[in-house]
């Protein structure tokens, strides 16, 4: 076959009339990133192709119509698969899909979805038709994902906390780098011996072995109750330590994991502390770090604990008198701190609690805070104050790259999210586009006619405009929940956001059989959020109460959105399944808690990070007709918070 003049002469004159809303047509799919094609299907050499493909490639039209360019441009790593599906398809479907990279003129690899429907004559192959789609984002997100699971291991592997697996018959299975060296074991030293060799005593029966009980039904046990266990390392030292234990069911049998984290330096300065009881009462009872006592009258410091050492300072270099120490104070908090002193102290004679930056050796700044009380006999005036300080520097700066880390594994779950209904949204796609190729076939049909009729030409061409429409509000959708940007607070809408989301899930829901009921109050104000961070906890709340009604032939998922008493707006999600344990009740939203095989358990943790950072709270509720009730609850919007 030749390839059509309109790919290789300059275009003549746009027509009016119907012809010209048909060109019209044909310019709005150029404008697009989906590339439109015919090929033959015996020698499989593109016969057209529109004109975005030399866009989204790089290469001439008058390229792709050479013999064999869709076969020498595959990139060579999909070249064998590629050849063979098609071939098998070709022979069994009249339509398929399917995905592979091509190279482009500049030499970069482009992903591509491609939608194919077979024209067969007399039962054999003649013409092939369909579409390119570029999906190189979709796969650069996935990639993405995967890299970022690969460092979430590589974090649980770097655990502080020694980590030890062990079967029901005590044979140990796992441990982490951490466990080996807190105990002192070569690499692979410990896997398939006994839990008891490195916890003498400590594991009975009743935590290896719970007869009866549920997967998932036993939370975390300290063993021996507040006292530590003992721990034992290979050369046969003992050590205090604090233990956890959780049961994991999995396909070989009960598992139990648990956590060893030495507790030596706590209990000895549990026993220092318990020494010098009356010198440190006050500190005991504020919890203190470091401890000064300052004179009022005379304005000097002594100092209880390793104040020169946390500081960086010579042994006694630190300043030992007020004027000293509020040099050493950060300039922005000097006066804050003097007038927060003088009066709650010395004036008022009662406890006051700050935060302050404090200068090291090294110029840089601590953060302390600060709990102070005066000291006095009877009713005569405080001569002393007792100040406790703790550094807080580390947990400062912990808090800060914890909220970094949320929103980047918020980012990452809303991915695995989006990957997860990879399915659905291809059905939800591939309906508009099947639509659109089988209406602009008829209207090519209805244009070949001698007398072609206007009026059913118009009729197709608004169909095709409504659902090129459909499809390109699907993609906008799911471009907006995969953007990594950072959070931003506005005011919106949360039963539009919920609307929104059943949109996005109604697909999947409707493949799994599940009634969706919807009520939602109106006239409800707005609340200031992130829209894209709220999403992804609807999300994550649905995508819980579909696998919760797995297999289910009577399943129904209702939306709520109403206003308590209070002025809080409330969204919710219930479902008909299984419902919640009691003891998971109180767990459910802790990290790597999951009680689905295979899960990781991040879904309603992350989101309750995302609502508590809103100011709000989650709620979850076992139903006694059956299923569960998991929802959320946002203060109102204020002024201050625009």
């Amino acid at each position: 076959m030749t390839a059509p003049k309109d790919t290789l002469t300059p275009a003549p004159p746009a027509p009016s009339g119907p012809v010209e809303r048909a060109f019209g047509f044909k310019r709005l799919l150029e404008a697009t990133q989906i590339v439109q094609w015919e090929a033959d299907a015996q020698t499989r050499d593109f016969t057209y192709v529109g004109s975005q493909a030399e866009r989204l490639l790089g290469y001439p039209l008058a390229r792709w119509l050479e013999p064999a360019f869709w076969r020498t441009h595959l990139h060579p790593d999909d070249l064998e698969r590629v050849l063979r599906f098609r071939e098998e398809a070709l022979r069994e479907h009249e339509a398929y899909e399917f995905e592979y990279r091509m190279v482009a003129a500049g030499g970069q690899s482009v992903w591509f979805h491609d939608v194919v429907a077979v024209q067969r004559l007399d039962g054999v192959a003649a013409v092939i038709r369909g579409f390119l789609i570029d999906v190189s984002k979709r796969k650069r997100a996935e990639a993405t994902a995967r890299a970022s699971a690969a460092r979430v291991r590589q974090l649980i592997e770097q655990a502080p906390d020694a980590i030890i697996a062990a079967r029901a018959n005590g044979q140990i299975a796992f441990v982490n780098h951490q466990a080996e060296h807190l105990f002192g074991y070569q690499s692979g030293e410990l896997v398939g011996g006994q839990i008891e060799r490195v916890l003498p005593g400590q594991l009975t029966r009743q935590h290896l072995e719970v007869p009866g009980e549920q997967p998932g039904a036993v939370g975390p046990m300290t063993v021996d109750g507040s006292e530590p266990a003992t721990a034992r390392c290979a050369d046969g030292r003992t050590f205090p330590a604090a233990v956890n234990i959780g049961r994991l069911e999995t396909d070989e049998g009960l598992v139990v994991v648990t956590t060893v984290r030495d507790v030596s330096r706590e209990v000895e300065a549990e026993q220092a502390l318990r020494q010098s009881e009356e010198r440190f009462r006050m500190a005991a009872t504020l919890g203190a770090d470091i401890i000064a006592e300052v004179n009022i009258l005379t304005g000097g410091v002594v100092w209880f604990g390793n104040v020169d050492e946390a500081m960086g300072f010579e042994r006694g270099a630190f300043p030992r008198t007020m004027d000293g120490l509020r040099e050493q104070l950060h300039p922005d908090d000097r006066s804050r701190v003097r007038r927060v002193i003088a009066r709650d102290v010395f004036e008022r004679w009662q406890a006051v609690s700050f935060e302050c930056r404090m200068r090291a050796q090294d110029r840089s700044y601590r953060h302390w805070t600060v709990r102070a009380a005066p000291r006095s006999d009877g009713d005569s005036r405080p001569k002393t104050f007792v100040g406790v300080c703790s550094d807080v520097t580390e947990q400062i700066v912990a808090r800060a790259e914890a909220l970094q880390h949320r929103d980047a594994l918020a980012h990452v779950a809303r991915v695995s999210s989006l990957g997860e209904l990879t399915g659905a949204v291809a059905h939800e796609l591939n309906q508009p586009l099947a639509a659109i190729l089988s209406n602009a076939q008829a209207a090519v049909r209805l244009l070949d006619r001698a007398a072609p009729d206007l009026r059913q030409v118009g009729e197709v061409l608004h169909d095709i405009v409504a659902d090129d429409r459909r499809a390109s509000a699907i993609i906008q959708r799911l471009r907006e929940m995969m953007r990594g940007e950072s959070p931003s607070r506005e005011r919106i809408d949360l039963c539009a956001v919920v609307r929104e989301v059943r949109e996005i899930m109604r697909s999947g829901l409707s493949m799994r059989g599940i009634a969706v009921l919807s009520e939602f109050t109106s006239d409800l104000s707005a609340v200031v959020a992130d829209r894209i961070q709220i999403e992804q906890v609807v999300v994550n709340l649905v995508t819980n109460a579909m696998q919760a009604m797995e297999g289910l032939s009577e399943a129904r998922l209702t939306f709520r959105v109403f206003q308590r008493g209070d002025g809080w707006q409330v969204v919710t999600v219930s479902d008909t399944g299984r419902g919640i344990a009691p003891p998971m009740l109180a767990t459910m939203f802790d990290p790597f808690n999951s009680s689905r095989e295979g899960g990781l358990g991040m879904g309603l943790s992350i989101s309750r990070s995302i609502i508590e950072a809103h100011d709000g709270e989650m709620q979850a509720e076992h139903l006694s007709t059956g299923g569960a009730t998991v929802g959320f609850a946002l203060p109102p919007a204020r002024d201050d918070r625009r």
